[in-house]
């Protein structure tokens, strides 16, 4: 589930100066959005995908057309408001990306109602279920959360990559798996305490299993990514790759990351595999995977080391 995708329009500039003209060396429009960049990885690594969310207008067709090219089952719900598109520009001389995202349409309550009776009805026993993203105009915070609880007990896999207070409520419905990075962590979670609190990130990631999810992954851009649950605890330095835009690096690490815990693989090898995605999506100008092969050859570079796990 993601419900509020994006048209992503990147631009590619030689050097980025706040204030100054620019002219662009480079233009890409695709459909895009956190959702979308998961499902594509989905498909690029041989798994399934089906996307639910808002689409609307012409650029709400350019989505569902972009679902249809990649073989993404198109499941979203058709709303009056206006698809967003999102803008990202690449300073070439740095590689570092500035994304301008807009808030999304505004949909009312009875198209929320048709996107989560449209998820519950598709799901089956065995199904991973990703709900990421921001909610657009209308959406209360709870939405994840809610999905969360009315999956509980049909057999299928939960997790949740957002951010804002989506997060602490989706925190606290007890999802499978919370994915998130530690600026997400530190400021959403309503786990941090008082602005002053001293907790570390291994301590943060401990008090998200004691309010009930399964397990937690945090990632920490090119130092790689942390993976706590009662069972296991791993931290995972990524391939050092040559990084051209980082921007939906994190998305493709979770495409990794699920597409092999779908495959039957386990959880060491999952963790390498998403680190092994993010890397590979950094050393291209889009965010996108080019197949397995690639994503093997790196898995072999990501490093994954044990650590004490958690008893709870």
């Amino acid at each position: 589930m993601s419900p509020n995708p994006a048209q992503d329009r990147l631009q590619v500039v030689p050097r980025l100066v706040v204030g100054e003209v620019h002219r662009a060396t480079e233009v890409v429009s695709r459909p895009g959005g956190k959702g979308m960049i998961v499902a594509r990885g989905v498909v690029r690594l041989g798994g399934r995908a089906a996307l639910h969310g808002f689409v609307g207008g012409p650029v709400g067709a350019q989505i569902s057309a972009g679902c249809r090219e990649l073989g993404i089952e198109d499941r979203h719900v058709r709303i009056a408001g206006e698809t967003r598109v999102t803008t990202v520009l690449v300073d070439a001389s740095s590689g570092t990306s500035t994304v301008v995202n807009e808030p999304g349409p505004e949909v009312a309550a009875g198209d929320v109602e048709s996107l989560v009776e449209g998820l519950l009805a598709a799901v089956a026993e065995g199904d991973l279920v990703v709900c990421t993203g921001s909610l657009p105009r209308g959406v209360a915070p709870e939405l994840y959360a809610r999905c969360v609880g009315d999956l509980r007990g049909r057999g299928v896999r939960t997790v949740v990559d957002t951010s804002g207070a989506a997060l602490a409520l989706a925190v606290r419905a007890a999802p499978d798996v919370l994915k998130v990075n530690e600026q997400e962590l530190r400021a959403d979670a309503g786990l941090a305490g008082e602005e002053d609190d001293p907790a570390d990130l291994d301590t943060l990631m401990r008090r998200v299993l004691d309010v009930g999810a399964g397990a937690v992954v945090v990632t920490r851009g090119a130092d790689g990514l942390s993976y706590r649950s009662a069972a296991e605890a791993w931290d995972v330095t990524a391939p050092a790759v040559p990084v051209v835009n980082a921007t939906g690096s994190g998305d493709l690490m979770l495409a990794g990351f699920v597409t092999a815990l779908a495959h039957g693989e386990d959880v060491e090898t999952a963790l390498r595999t998403g680190a092994a995605a993010g890397a590979a999506n950094a050393a291209r100008l889009e965010p996108d995977l080019s197949g397995p092969d690639e994503v093997r050859e790196l898995r072999a570079r990501a490093v994954a080391t044990a650590v004490p796990a958690v008893h709870r």
